[in-house]
């Protein structure tokens, strides 16, 4: 009969595949997330430390104002976190949805 601690470094080495491929997914969603915030009108933070307002976005380069009429040019992967979100347009289905009453319970039978 094989003692366990023969498949103790196996075990261990198949756990630390699984914790790695793991936080590899969730850094992914973290980064799919973060690039659907990136729009123009966003206030973000550079990786520097810069904060500032988006303008435009290019391919791989976004252009943010920064300190009054200060324009910065900057790699898309400079951006490390948005710190508030760009205003959402309303559309006029998103305003009929939010007049429509609230369902009502049905009545409790005695």
């Amino acid at each position: 009969m094989p003692d366990l601690s023969q498949f103790f470094p196996i075990i261990l080495i198949g756990g630390m595949v699984v914790f790695m491929v793991l936080s590899g997914r969730k850094r992914k969603a973290q980064a799919a997330e973060m690039a659907t915030k990136v729009l123009p009108g966003a206030k973000i933070m550079l990786t520097s430390g810069i904060y500032g307002e988006i303008v435009s976005i290019t391919d791989d380069r976004v252009i943010l104002k920064s300190a009054g009429s200060t324009t910065l040019e900057v790699a898309k992967g400079a951006v490390a976190r948005v710190v508030e979100n760009a205003p959402e347009k309303k559309s006029a289905a998103a305003k009929t949805a939010a007049k429509k009453p609230a369902a009502k319970k049905p009545a409790v039978k005695k």
